[in-house]
């Protein structure tokens, strides 16, 4: 199973990044509109793990649970360098970086590989985009809507590959402080 860690999103940010989205659309000439229920914040991605390895990655999220769950904020909306994915830039925090972290730490004692390079807050809109203007210009004309929002839902979500495109199932839970 293709799974991953995020921190699933409050619906009010998800209906304002739908709101942003749907901006985006009316000035693109196609592109995959990833839909309201499927924005999250990936933490950490494991890629294909067998079901028996679920119980360590459990694990690993119980030993996060007492974090501070970290406070956030949209800044710009942006595109992913070198690639057609737009998303929506979020503010780095340090309880952010210290839930990303230790998250990290407790699966490589695991046996999970985890990526080392800077993260970066974001939660993907569209996929393969296409406008008529540069992006620059586009973003111009679409409304950020930062209000500061608290992420507390990390969830553990499988990769479900549908013919409607893909779709993530919640394989496991915990609410931080």
């Amino acid at each position: 199973m293709r799974v991953f860690i995020a921190l699933d999103l409050p619906q009010k940010t998800k209906d304002n990044l739908e709101r942003s989205a749907n901006e985006f659309k009316m000035l693109s000439n196609g592109g995959n509109f990833i839909p309201k229920d499927n924005y999250h914040l990936t933490l950490h991605f494991l890629g294909e793990v067998a079901p028996s390895d679920l119980t360590f990655i459990q694990s690993a999220m119980d030993g996060v649970k007492d974090l501070v769950a970290p406070e956030l904020a949209v800044m710009q909306f942006t595109v992913l360098r070198a690639s057609d994915v737009v998303c929506a830039k979020l503010r780095q925090s340090k309880d952010l970086t210290t839930l990303h972290d230790e998250l990290g730490a407790r699966l490589e004692q695991h046996g999970f590989e985890v990526e080392h390079r800077a993260y970066r807050p974001h939660v993907t809109l569209i996929r393969k985009k296409s406008f008529t203007l540069p992006f620059s210009e586009v973003t111009k004309s679409v409304r950020v809507y930062n209000m500061p929002f608290t992420a507390c839902d990390l969830t553990l979500f499988e990769s479900v590959f549908t013919p409607n495109g893909v779709t993530y199932r919640e394989l496991y839970k915990v609410v931080l402080k």
